[in-house]
Order: C-alpha cells, then sequence, then structure tokens
C-alpha cells in the first residue's frame, strides 16, 4: 500500500559522493495530506507503509523527518524511512476534553480517534488517566498530536 504525503519542507540536507552515485536526503516537514494509493509523482514525496518507523501512523499537521535515496540522473527517489520529528511518553495523563471523535490529555495534547493506536476494547472517556505516546504536530491550536494511548490500570 502507498500513501501519498503532501508537505511543506523546511530543510533538507543531502549526503553523497558525487554526481554520478545515488545520495541519501534528509528532508524536515510538515504532511499536508495523506491518501491512499497514489501513483509515483517526483515532484510530490510517497513513501510505502513499510518505511514508517514503528509504531508511527502519520497524520495531517505532524512534522515528520524523511530519509530518502536520490538518483541524479534521473532525479528519482525512494523513501527509506519515515519518523516522527520529536516524539515523547507521557505517564499518567488525564484526559481532559472529549468531543466526538477528537479530544485533548493534559490540556495540551490533541487527539483523534482516525490515528490514534488503542488497546483492544478500550474507548477512551473524559478523566480517564492514560499513558500516552505523543508527536510533535500542529493540530487546532495544539503543537502535539497522541499517536497511541493506554489506560493507567489503577489497583
Amino acid at each position: 500500500m502507498r500513501m501519498r504525503v503532501e508537505m511543506d519542507a523546511f530543510y533538507d540536507n543531502c549526503h553523497g559522493d558525487g554526481p554520478s552515485d545515488s545520495y541519501t536526503r534528509v528532508s524536515f516537514g510538515c504532511i499536508n495530506s495523506v491518501m491512499d494509493g497514489a501513483d509515483y509523482n517526483k515532484h510530490i514525496p510517497y513513501f510505502s507503509l513499510d518505511v514508517v518507523c514503528k509504531d508511527f501512523q502519520p497524520y495531517c499537521g505532524d512534522l515528520v523527518e524523511i530519509e530518502f535515496s536520490v538518483q541524479p540522473d534521473t532525479w528519482s527517489r525512494k523513501a527509506l524511512s519515515v519518523k516522527p520529528l520529536r516524539h515523547k511518553d507521557m505517564h499518567e495523563v488525564c484526559i481532559t476534553s472529549l468531543r466526538g471523535r477528537n479530544g485533548v490529555i493534559d490540556h495540551t495534547v490533541f487527539f483523534t480517534f482516525n490515528s490514534l493506536a488503542l488497546p483492544d476494547g478500550y474507548v477512551p472517556q473524559k478523566y480517564d488517566v492514560v499513558n500516552a505516546v505523543v508527536v510533535e504536530s500542529i493540530q487546532m491550536g495544539y503543537r502535539r498530536r497522541a499517536d497511541s494511548m493506554t489506560p493507567v490500570q489503577r489497583s
């Protein structure tokens, strides 16, 4: 499965031995859209889900680092890895807001059920205490997005 990712790149870095060799490039940017089944277009980055780092599901607004190889003779690119620009583990934080399929953790971290990895059978509720992995993202006034969440079991 391929996903087309349109993103605003805000930094590129090249590594290579010369114009005849392939080289790697690292781009940092913000994902503008994610679409399934996209065709190749050398001007719009795309990647296969198998190059996304483990346990990360890209979502619009996420700040990411994409490493790809470039063939200088054709300028064709192939994504080698995609990962969040920054991520952080949050422990024992409270769901402070929930509206429809969107919510907020600890008044500072946005989440949406559309991109959230949850344990089987768990449906987040307001005031649940959870552990979460959050990524840097631009989401409706928030700077971080929860990528996964698990409820804290109290004894």
